[in-house]
């Protein structure tokens, strides 16, 4: 009897969720601009993956200062011009010392998409942050990007090699800056 009824809670638990699974993964802020960024830190750079999401109630705010022209079309020049605006506006440092960002690649969908709610822009930068001594760390990441309109979110990539090893992560409430702790120990690389 017991086996009976959690095997019937359980099936409807399921069925419950496969409902509103439909519902969540399509769930989407319609007046906000999501700056996902992944920080990923290896024993000689960093790299920055963010992920840029325009809700349909900010995408002609924000697709004003990405098609510059007004042609309805992202052109090279534009994407570059872009992801410039978008590096003046991040700050990345390990143990407060300011790191120079370089573009690494860039990614745009359609202006349709975009519009939509639908398009993500993907940017990636790097920075090499010289050679690490062996301890504890602190890389430190802000974002000043379209404050007004952004909501953000930031986490660190799990490392790729054994050498770093993430100890904590700090953030702000709005996650446009935080802070990641990390220890370097040449001994554990691979």
């Amino acid at each position: 009897m017991v086996e009976a009824l959690t095997t019937t809670l359980r099936r409807l638990s399921l069925l419950l969720a496969l409902i509103a699974l439909p519902y969540t993964v399509c769930a989407h802020r319609l007046d906000e601009y999501l700056q996902a960024t992944l920080v990923a830190i290896e024993p000689g750079e960093i790299r920055l993956h963010i992920n840029l999401t325009p809700g349909v109630a900010v995408a002609e705010k924000v697709l004003g200062r990405i098609d510059r022209d007004s042609d309805g079309k992202i052109s090279k020049n534009e994407a570059a011009a872009y992801a410039t605006l978008l590096k003046r506006d991040l700050t990345v440092r390990i143990d407060d010392r300011k790191l120079k960002l370089k573009l690494i690649a860039s990614e745009f969908p359609a202006l349709g998409e975009l519009r939509g709610g639908l398009g993500i822009i993907r940017m990636e930068y790097s920075a090499t942050h010289g050679e690490l001594v062996k301890g504890a760390h602190s890389l430190s990441f802000e974002s000043r990007h379209l404050t007004n309109v952004s909501v953000y979110l930031l986490n660190a990539a799990q490392p790729k090699f054994r050498a770093i090893q993430i100890t904590g992560q700090e953030r702000n409430d709005n996650q446009s800056a935080g802070e990641i702790e990390f220890t370097y120990d040449p001994a554990g690389a691979p």
